[in-house]
């Protein structure tokens, strides 16, 4: 049985599952179940226990479907004179065996009360979670982690090292570590087959899970960095940062390919055959998933896209404005008819050029799921609801209970994981410190044993998640890797770089550097930082630029340590120097008194920035026309063009200090959103490289171009970014095509 949107609930209108009176409710009931499910209680306190009337036991089934009934007994002794029923939604009956049909999902408490011949009474109480019936077979999505419990086993990837590590789950250990090509992101499992996308090579690798000899190497568009196995068996799926969605034989063949958009990256999918993916970065207008039809792997057919919309007004001490970005993960109901998807919602809403208002660090992002109900093949999905959480950044992974009736949410940089009523949503337990970043969960089919993929930690921890009386306790921690593949000070920065919990980065666990730049990239939002004194802002991807100063649209910092003072001021952090050094010698001024070698922390940060020295190669160099390249590369050069004074290669660009000033320009691009610089006004503009063009739309630093062809056209005013209003729509569709090949094929800056 799946649920049709709206099946069930209550609250419709506000898309939440329950009433807030049920929610409540069941909040209470949670904290006694906890000290007590499935308890019993002889009412007539004090007693005698020689007299006292027999205890009473509730046998039923810990989980109901809507609709089915669902039988109970009460085991007492043979003297009972009456046996009254209450099962937790206003129904009632009586007798030692009492059968009901449930409504509506979620948690109830069902209640016996049992009276003897001399009117002694007792009472006794039993859980159980009313949920859609699970689909056969169970619907599949994309991780970092894969559960393969035939053999006891979970595969997990390892980015950095370009490896993948084989658990043993029983005893738990480090099997095996296989290299598998650069930057693996995602594995699945279907049958003896073990699929790894590789981001870095382009690459779908297939292994044996028996033998984990490989099997086949497959291409897989540009940048793949997800798969999931199709829950029918037989093939798998692997997204494509280049907007395909690829299906793949067990064997390793290609058995068709489709185009979704930019950047799909979280896929789940559904026993029919309904394929979702979604939208990595989100824009203004909010976040998208689009729908495929794969019940034919050769025929697969791209449908809908389903905005879910931007929030607003909704800034307060326990929620923001914003819209749901860097959406990694889609979380499939063990029914298979709504997909969950983490999230950090990102106010790019509010500010106070925008609304007049400024952001706090408990308004500007936090941690946040939607969802979305799927519909038959082909159909679109339907936005249903968002949650946000209070004091946590980004969620980054979840999974289902195998029933259904909770949902495990990791948040990343807090390094916590919450676990939800998944109807209610409300919080049942928490697990603190499941170690850095957290970004894949996977759950044992007795539901038992929870996996957390702690990817920086290069561990799996597993947690015992039988009860919620107490915090699950970590049962084991297994190695991922060896040899740590990263210098000590690149490790620690980037651990450094997602870490809320560390109240140097964020008193209150909302934000960290990876807030904005997830992966070191960027979100592709446009912030208004007005009360920083500054403006409209375009985040500035940091993949390729090697942390080179100056930084910012504005250059007012001059080196990566600089960041101390957004994470003092503006992230609600206290900061990684010392209050005195840093306010000794001008520091706490940017473009001050060097911060470098003051601060191990500091330092580390850095050099994780600095090591992101790769743009990663173009996309536009496969499908282009070579010589449409070489005459944009003509264009490029003319001098009576002037693209290459500012943005000369192999640099293409001209940022500089000199003498301690920032190269700036004016390009005709300021307005009435584009701010100050360090208190001042705004006279120009920090060049940017052009290298990593293809990825990093909007541009400009306001994110008012939307297409380069924008920037060449209709933002390039009186001809002062470039004279480009003489050429014909072939020259510039021909500079477009060079441009969007910029990558590391040429000298980095």
């Amino acid at each position: 049985m799946t649920s049709p949107a709206g099946a069930g609930r209550g609250g419709a209108g506000t898309g939440r599952w329950a009433s807030r009176e049920r929610a409540r409710l069941f909040t209470v009931l949670c904290a006694l179940c906890a000290l007590a499910c499935d308890g019993v209680t002889d009412v007539d306190a004090g007693v005698d226990a020689a007299t006292a009337p027999p205890r009473v036991v509730i046998e039923g089934p810990r989980h109901a479907f809507p609709g089915e009934p669902a039988c109970f007994a009460a085991r007492a002794a043979d003297d009972v004179a009456g046996v009254a029923w209450r099962f937790g939604d206003g129904a009632s009956a009586s007798g030692r065996e009492a059968c009901h049909a449930y409504a509506l999902v979620g948690a109830r408490v069902v209640g016996v009360e049992v009276t003897d011949a001399r009117g002694r009474r007792a009472e006794a109480t039993h859980v159980v979670h009313v949920v859609f019936r699970p689909s056969d077979p169970a619907p599949t999505r994309s991780s970092t982690i894969a559960l393969d419990a035939a053999r006891g086993r979970a595969w997990a990837v390892e980015p950095d090292g370009g490896t993948v590590a084989v658990l043993s789950l029983d005893p738990p250990g480090l099997a095996a570590e296989r290299a598998v090509g650069p930057r693996p992101r995602a594995v699945a499992i279907a049958g003896d087959v073990v699929a790894v996308a590789c981001q870095g090579d382009d690459t779908l690798r297939l292994f044996d899970a028996d033998t984990l000899a490989p099997r086949a190497t497959v291409p897989a568009g540009h940048e793949p960095w997800s798969v999931l196995a199709d829950p029918r068996a037989g093939a798998f799926y692997v997204a494509s940062r280049a907007g395909t969605i690829t299906s793949v034989g067990l064997d390793g063949a290609v058995l068709g390919r489709v185009e979704v958009g930019p950047e799909p990256r979280g896929l789940a999918m559904s026993a029919q055959g309904t394929l979702l993916a979604t939208r990595w970065r989100s824009d203004a207008e909010g976040a998208r998933v689009v729908v495929v039809d794969a019940r034919d792997p050769r025929a697969m057919r791209a449908g809908p896209v389903t905005l879910l919309p931007r929030q607003e007004d909704l800034d307060s001490d326990t929620d923001n404005s914003g819209v749901l970005s860097f959406l990694t993960g889609a979380t499939p109901s063990p029914d298979g008819a709504r997909v969950v998807l983490p999230a950090l919602k990102a106010n790019v809403v509010t500010g106070v050029f925008r609304t007049g208002a400024p952001t706090r660090p408990d308004t500007t992002a936090r941690a946040a799921l939607g969802e979305v109900i799927l519909g038959p093949p082909g159909a679109a999905a339907t936005d249903s609801f968002r949650h946000s959480f209070d004091d946590l950044d980004r969620a980054s992974a979840a999974v289902f209970s195998p029933m259904g009736e909770h949902l495990y949410v990791a948040m990343q940089g807090a390094q916590t994981v919450v676990v939800v009523d998944a109807f209610d949503l409300f919080t049942v337990a928490s697990i603190d410190d499941v170690g850095e970043s957290p970004e894949g969960l996977a759950i044992t089919p007795d539901g038992r044993t929870l996996l957390v993929h702690a990817v920086l930690s290069r561990a799996v921890h597993l947690y015992d998640v039988s009860r919620f009386g107490v915090e699950p306790p970590r049962l084991a921690a297994i190695p991922t890797v060896r040899v740590e593949p990263l210098p000590a000070a690149v490790l620690e920065g980037q651990r450094i770089f997602h870490r809320s919990r560390d109240p140097r980065m964020s008193r209150t666990r909302y934000l960290s550097c990876a807030s904005c730049h997830l992966d070191g990239e960027g979100d592709g939002l446009v912030w208004d930082f007005t009360q920083r004194g500054e403006g409209l802002r375009n985040t500035i991807e940091l993949r390729g630029r090697a942390g080179r100063a100056p930084l910012h649209w504005s250059a007012n910092f001059d080196e990566v340590q600089d960041f101390e003072h957004d994470i003092r001021a503006w992230q609600g952090g206290a900061g990684f120097l010392p209050d005195d050094v840093f306010h000794a010698m001008g520091r706490d001024a940017p473009l001050g008194a060097p911060k470098a070698g003051l601060s191990a922390a500091l330092d580390a940060l850095a050099a994780y920035v600095t090591s992101l020295d790769s743009f990663g190669a173009s996309p536009a160099r496969g499908r282009d026309d070579p010589a449409a390249r070489a005459r944009g590369a003509a264009l490029f050069a003319d001098p009576t063009v002037g693209c290459a004074a500012c943005h000369a290669p192999p640099a293409y660009t001209d940022a500089a200090l000199v003498g301690g000033a920032p190269v700036l320009h004016d390009v005709g691009t300021l307005g009435p959103g584009s701010g100050a610089r360090l208190g001042v006004p705004l006279t120009g503009l920090r060049t940017p490289t052009l290298r990593g063009l293809w990825r990093s739309a909007p541009y400009l630093h306001d994110g008012s171009a939307a297409r380069l062809l924008d920037v060449l056209t209709t933002r390039n005013a009186d001809d002062r970014h470039g004279v480009t209003s003489h050429l014909g729509a072939a020259e510039l569709a021909d500079l477009v095509a060079f441009l969007e090949a910029l990558d590391d094929l040429e000298a980095a800056p």
